[in-house]
């Protein structure tokens, strides 16, 4: 099944439904979708989200001030949840941080176990760690948002759709209980259209641009298997599943079930 939504003015824009699950079956498609930033769409576009896609809510994890200011879309609830940075409701105290694919890296309160000066492949699944575990309350709310009634369809986002994004869907569909290697599958899909993708966002206003001389540059411009991967490696041995990682960020158990029983259909 092809799973690319029919947006012209967006690469990287797909519905996460028909992948494999563990136990049988598949996901439902219609009900999460994934994008790079919505800032690239024409009229047109938003049109197909509500009328073709009938997308409810769109989660948004882009940091304050991070892209263009963020207009009303007839019968689309747009929910500002920036993964980290600063916002009152959250996480005040916290220094804000943006695009990581934009090697905006402060605030991730990052030690000797990543450095910076030789992140690769599997370093920026690491960082994808550090940043889910400083952001666990966006994703809870996101959760939250998303197992609620008339909480779905749904479209999540950030900047690339790539690494805050990814680990967001990630996470949701290990919940879930779907393939692994279909969860990475999903994240590599990225890499597609990367390069075209990444000319048309840095030819955006107020968009976060990375240095090519940043440490970070070439693996977090990239949706490499390594990195996908590495986080998901990660994440089961600090903590054992992502449903449990997304308990102990707080998150409601019934909101996990819920998910479960929306995404597979069951």
């Amino acid at each position: 099944m092809n799973r690319r939504l029919d947006l012209p003015d967006l690469l990287n824009a797909r519905d996460v439904g028909d992948l494999p699950l563990i136990d049988g079956g598949v996901t439902r498609t219609g009900v999460l979708m994934r994008c790079e930033t919505p800032d690239l769409l024409t009229p047109e576009g938003v049109r197909r989200l509500t009328h073709t896609y009938r997308v409810r809510h769109v989660l948004d994890l882009r940091s304050d001030g991070e892209g263009l200011p963020v207009q009303e879309w007839a019968g689309i609830t747009r929910h500002r949840l920036p993964l980290l940075g600063r916002r009152s409701a959250l996480a005040a105290d916290r220094a804000a941080v943006g695009d990581v694919s934009a090697g905006q890296t402060q605030g991730l309160g990052l030690d000797d176990d990543i450095d910076l000066g030789n992140v690769d492949e599997h370093g920026a699944g690491l960082l994808y760690m550090r940043m889910a575990e400083r952001g666990g309350e966006s994703y809870v709310r996101s959760l939250e948002i998303l197992a609620g009634d008339g909480g779905v369809p749904a479209l999540v986002h950030c900047t690339a759709g790539k690494d805050r994004t990814g680990i967001l869907v990630a996470l949701l569909l290990s919940v879930a209980g779907v393939e692994r290697e279909a969860i990475i599958a999903d994240y590599t899909e990225t890499e597609i259209h990367l390069v075209e993708m990444f000319e048309r966002i840095d030819r955006l206003p107020r968009q976060p641009r990375i240095d090519p001389a940043h440490p970070v540059a070439p693996a977090m411009r990239g949706a490499a298997r390594a990195s996908i991967d590495t986080f998901l490696r990660v994440l089961a041995e600090r903590h054992g599943s992502a449903a449990e990682f997304l308990l102990k960020a707080g998150a409601a158990p019934e909101h996990l079930e819920s998910w479960r029983r929306t995404i597979r259909g069951r």
